[in-house]
């Protein structure tokens, strides 16, 4: 029986630098919570990505939104969502995005 050949032993000098990877970038938390919608719609909110579910214990619309900065807490959510008309129940849930 033969032995299978084996591939190059490859030796790399204590000299050279192997470069480093670039940390990826930061999760966005993903928040939950359910509001109470007067027309049942999501308006434009800026710095967060809405999307919304007509499945809600509590209100009109179950809420996920995303925010765009990188300090947007749900406090910041809460105040944002009130001004555009919308008014926020419950705790604001989050998920790691």
């Amino acid at each position: 029986m033969t032995a299978a050949p084996r591939p190059p032993h490859v030796v790399l000098s204590l000299s050279q630098e192997m470069p480093l990877l670039a940390a990826p970038p930061a999760a966005r938390p993903v928040y939950v919570l359910e509001v109470l919608a007067p027309d049942d719609a999501v308006p434009t909110v800026p710095g967060w990505t809405l999307r919304a579910w007509p499945v809600a214990r509590l209100g009109d619309l179950t809420l996920q939104a995303v925010p765009q900065g990188h300090e947007d807490r749900p406090a910041d959510l809460r105040r944002v969502l009130q001004g555009a008309g919308l008014t926020p129940l419950g705790p604001v849930r989050c998920h790691a995005g």
